[in-house]
């Protein structure tokens, strides 16, 4: 069983080098997002700062009090007034076991108590593995863009 926990202090100097360490157990993740294997501390501070200076909120994802993985999440994204998941990431140690699939029931299950009835997430072209995770759990495109580093991406909804 895995829990969600709310990250207080993203920013903080142990929470970064958390995030760096789950984001880097996921090189291909990082290479197809942000055109490089490995994220330095740095990088993560500073998308960090874009991202919460929005309002995204962050959780880590919990499994006998140790972090596996980090879900992000916009209840109002200001270029569209729709709610967005905007990371979900599984440590590699502890993929292939569900816990994806369990996290996001845990994260929609959060928004719905926020009265969200709708989420979406994109997901880079070159990113089949998340594409055809998102589509078990029932989100389909709606839309296809380019996102603010050019990659092309789907835009996934589904209704809560």
């Amino acid at each position: 069983m895995i829990t969600l926990e709310a990250v207080s202090e993203p920013m903080s100097p142990e929470n970064i080098e958390i995030q760096t360490s789950m984001m880097n157990s996921q090189p291909s993740y990082n290479l197809v997002v942000m055109g490089k294997a490995l994220l330095t501390s740095e990088e993560i501070l500073e998308e960090n700062t874009n991202n919460f200076e929005s309002g995204e909120k962050m959780f880590y994802i919990r499994k006998h009090d140790e972090n596996i993985g980090i879900v992000t999440y916009l209840l109002r994204n200001p270029h569209d007034n729709y709610t967005w998941i905007g990371l979900l990431i599984i440590h590699k140690d502890h993929e292939g076991h569900g816990i994806g699939r369990e996290a996001v029931e845990l994260i929609e299950s959060k928004l719905r108590q926020e009265n969200v009835d709708k989420v979406r997430l994109c997901v880079q072209k070159e990113n089949e593995s998340g594409a055809l995770f998102w589509g078990k759990n029932e989100y389909v495109i709606v839309n296809s863009s380019i996102d603010h580093r050019g990659n092309p991406i789907d835009i996934y909804e589904k209704k809560l």
